[in-house]
């Protein structure tokens, strides 16, 4: 029966596997078993392929699973960047604390200490403060940025250079009953009026960028309360910032000693022993 059926089959495949010139053009010489086998094969349905609901139905599910992976690396991403944001705050700040000890706590007694407002920041009770030196002055500066927020810069200017340039001086340096020299506090006295109209010409150094809120605070010995704003004369005893950057929760807060407070150590003092004088023994 089987054999029957294959005998059949249309002799279009004969012809065909003739025309292409397989070893088994000629069926009819072949043994009954490979000629089944090859007009089985022969007469297989072609494959079926995907239809274009399915292409779309697969492309909507790939778009949904690089969304979801693009979202997930992207918040990473912004993980990262944020710790390294916060990163970076605390060492500006550490190195800032670092700076302001070693400038307020190494002021000579003739130094000049101010504070300022130029009135450009919103809620700023000053701007900065002016470290005036026989030799040199130096001003920490607030400056408004287009954002809102404030740039903390730094100036230092030799007294040569101030003098020269913005100020005429001809007097013999004194030392007032302060104990300040007159030329310290001109040179302060010089650059707090370029600080204060905000003059072009001074080489300011960004320290810290993006600082939301920042306050100058300054209180001395014997005195409970801070004050908010040094006209000077003399110098505070405690110098206090207070600011906070962008992206930060709590503001951080700096306390710098002038003159610097040096720890010292107390030791107990040695006693001499008397050797006791020789006596009998009993």
């Amino acid at each position: 029966m089987k054999s029957s059926v294959l005998r059949s089959q249309p002799s279009v495949l004969i012809s065909q596997s003739s025309a292409l010139g397989s070893p088994f053009s000629d069926l009819s010489s072949q043994p009954p078993v490979l000629r089944s086998q090859f007009l089985v094969l022969s007469s297989r349905p072609p494959a079926r392929g995907f239809t274009l609901l399915e292409m779309v139905i697969t492309l909507a599910i790939m778009l949904l699973l690089f969304a979801a992976v693009f979202e997930i690396m992207t918040g990473v991403f912004q993980s990262s960047s944020t710790l390294q944001d916060n990163q970076n705050h605390r060492d500006q700040i550490a190195a800032l604390g670092a700076f302001l000890k070693n400038k307020l706590g190494g002021m000579s007694v003739q130094s000049v200490f101010i504070s300022y407002r130029r009135g450009d920041g919103e809620g700023l009770v000053q701007n900065g403060i002016i470290l005036g030196e026989s030799d040199a002055a130096t001003a920490i500066d607030a400056k408004i940025q287009p954002n809102g927020y404030y740039t903390l810069r730094l100036v230092t200017v030799s007294s040569d250079s101030l003098l020269k340039e913005y100020a005429v001086f001809t007097a013999k340096p004194a030392i007032n009953s302060n104990g300040v020299t007159q030329q310290a506090n001109l040179v302060a006295s010089t650059l707090t009026q370029l600080v204060t109209r905000d003059d072009p010409s001074l080489p300011w150094v960004p320290l810290i960028r993006d600082v939301q809120h920042l306050d100058w605070t300054f209180q001395q010995f014997n005195v409970t309360q801070w004050d908010v704003y040094w006209p000077g004369p003399g110098k505070p005893n405690l110098v206090g910032l207070t600011l906070q950057l962008a992206g930060d929760l709590h503001p951080d807060t700096l306390d710098v000693w002038i003159p610097a407070l040096v720890p010292v150590s107390l030791t107990a003092p040695q006693t001499a022993t008397t050797p006791a004088p020789p006596g009998n023994a009993h």
